[in-house]
């Protein structure tokens, strides 16, 4: 049997997979909320009795799905900005609408007096012509 070495309280084998979780770890961390991968593996090893590579894999999984599943402040901040030029777009897209129907009001309004003044003028020639035929009617 191989006498294993110790790393500061750590046999090498150990020593190993801490420096290749560290490594995964710390590439992850930039992005993402810390996974303690090795405390998770010893944990796995001694009281579940996994194998070193049963517990490795099970705490890579984990690992990156924690990592796929939370937003970071970068895909917070990139959230809030779709957000900010959706919002401006809207507005504006509102704005819009808001002219073309102050000129469509102002167009029908044009339209209602035509036909209002049409419409008295109409009644007045009426009246006039009315008037007309009883004074003729009447000599």
């Amino acid at each position: 049997m191989r006498q294993l070495r110790s790393y500061a309280g750590r046999t090498e084998p150990e020593a190993a997979l801490q420096a290749s979780l560290f490594s995964r770890v710390r590439a992850a961390s930039a992005t993402a909320v810390a996974f303690d991968t090795l405390r998770f593996v010893r944990t796995l090893r001694g009281k579940a009795k996994m194998s070193s590579e049963q517990a490795e894999g099970l705490a890579d999984a984990i690992a990156e799905a924690i990592q796929n599943d939370l937003a970071t402040k970068t895909d917070i901040a990139a959230v809030r900005t779709d957000i900010e030029a959706l919002r401006l777009s809207t507005k504006s897209e509102i704005e819009a609408l808001q002219l073309a129907n102050k000129a469509d009001l102002a167009e029908t309004k044009a339209e209602i007096v035509t036909w209002m003044l049409g419409a008295i003028g109409f009644r007045a020639l009426v009246i006039v012509g009315g008037s007309v035929a009883l004074a003729r009617g009447l000599h």
